[in-house]
């Protein structure tokens, strides 16, 4: 990519360089079932101190490891020895099923829950402050 001009901020680029691709989301493969997926419908992991952590807020330092937040996904990637070789560290996971509990969905083909209706369509009531 060419350097900026001078008076001229550079693209915002976490999809391109260009406005469009900039809208577009990251894609990252699951280290469990192999899928490509928006970096948003996925969960990152770090090791640190040879420990597999889950990274929350997707900005800690290093190496990173992309999983659908499911248990059948997490079974695949430890069976296959995926963390290990995502990370390029030998790491525990012993603890990655209590702290994968945290942020699970149901990847297994059902889509998650999604917010309850408000209003009249939920509990008959209409959203008015008239009585």
């Amino acid at each position: 990519m060419p350097d900026a001009l001078p008076g001229r901020a550079r693209p915002f680029r976490p999809g391109g360089d260009t406005l469009d691709q900039a809208l577009i989301p990251p894609v990252r493969t699951c280290i469990g079932c192999g899928e490509r997926a928006s970096a948003t419908n996925l969960v990152r992991w770090i090791a640190r101190d040879g420990i597999v952590l889950l990274d929350l807020r997707r900005c800690e330092e290093g190496r990173g490891a992309w999983l659908h937040p499911s248990s059948q996904c997490l079974e695949l990637a430890v069976r296959r020895r995926a963390f290990a070789r995502a990370l390029r560290v030998q790491v525990e996971v012993g603890g990655a099923a209590d702290q994968l509990r945290l942020v699970m969905t149901d990847h297994e083909g059902h889509p998650a829950p999604g917010p309850k209706e408000s209003g009249l369509e939920a509990d008959g009531h209409p959203m008015s402050t008239q009585r």
